[in-house]
């Protein structure tokens, strides 16, 4: 992941105070893109190039960073090219991994969106492996995936070339069991998180649990992001911002961010370079992160 400057180290360090400046200083918009009838998800490789998930129309499609033209694939369909409800993205740079929720499947695709290849477990007489209606999707730095089984609500780990390893998220501590799952994400540091509508749950590689962020925060979390020094949460109406100890640094409600567009409701967001991406249901704001002050 590419590094932000230094006003999100800044912002995420707890006990340093900001100034009261409005939140238009802190992120200043750049550009929006796309027309979208129902965005959900978003991703970016290490080109800069930008994935979003549009479920009402069944595609996903691909901004080539800053440019307003696109390419998409999709449609509703149980094809190679088709999908009922894509849930979530997962990219290397080279290819890109798609939740195909309907379709209880995982759909590979190269980074230009040619597909490759089709996973799924669901019809296999083992039970360990199976996952049905994926929410979402995640690749660590060795190429493991990590599949956010909405079936059985908890997470399934392949190695080696879709290998079943381990599954967790679904045991009997409290504190770890998945109950409404949303979002998974691999960090940096090989942690694996999963969103839900009140909390960020971490786990490291192995599936133990680690801890929970934002516990009585926020509600109704849609999206999120990793950013260097901590998280973003994505509710409708703001952003939750919580440093590497997992403590709330900042809340900016979407009424304050200044946009050339009306601000529909947030869905989710991705960070790529100096830039924070917001996505709403049906455009793509893209703002700089800026370190003037008052």
């Amino acid at each position: 992941m590419a590094a932000f400057p230094s006003i999100v180290a800044l912002l995420l360090t707890a006990g340093t105070p900001f100034c009261e400046a409005s939140p238009d200083t802190l992120l200043v918009e750049v550009q929006t893109l796309g027309a979208f009838q129902q965005a959900s998800r978003i991703t970016t490789n290490p080109q800069g190039w930008i994935y979003v998930s549009d479920t009402e129309q069944n595609l996903v499609v691909l901004l080539k960073g800053d440019e307003a033209r696109s390419v998409s694939v999709g449609g509703y369909g149980w094809t190679s090219t088709t999908f009922d409800k894509p849930t979530g993205f997962a990219t290397d740079g080279l290819n890109l991994y798609v939740s195909d929720y309907g379709n209880h499947r995982l759909q590979r695709f190269d980074r230009n969106l040619n597909f490759i290849s089709s996973f799924a477990t669901r019809d296999t007489p083992v039970a360990e492996p199976r996952f049905g209606y994926p929410l979402g999707v995640a690749l660590s730095r060795l190429g493991d995936l990590f599949v956010l089984d909405g079936e059985n609500l908890r997470v399934v780990k392949f190695v080696d070339n879709v290998r079943f390893e381990r599954s967790f998220g679904d045991i009997d501590d409290q504190r770890s069991r998945l109950r409404q799952p949303q979002k998974i994400l691999v960090g940096p540091n090989d942690h694996v998180y999963v969103l839900e509508p009140d909390r960020l749950l971490e786990f490291d590689y192995f599936g133990h649990y680690l801890r929970a962020i934002g516990n009585r925060n926020f509600k109704e979390a849609h999206g999120f992001c990793l950013v260097p020094g901590g998280v973003v949460v994505v509710t409708q109406a703001a952003l939750f911002w919580f440093n590497d100890r997992g403590e709330l640094a900042r809340v900016i409600q979407s009424t304050d961010l200044q946009t050339g567009t009306p601000l529909g409701p947030m869905e989710d967001a991705a960070s790529a370079g100096d830039r924070l991406l917001v996505l709403t249901s049906t455009r793509l704001h893209i703002f700089q992160l800026s370190l003037d002050r008052h």
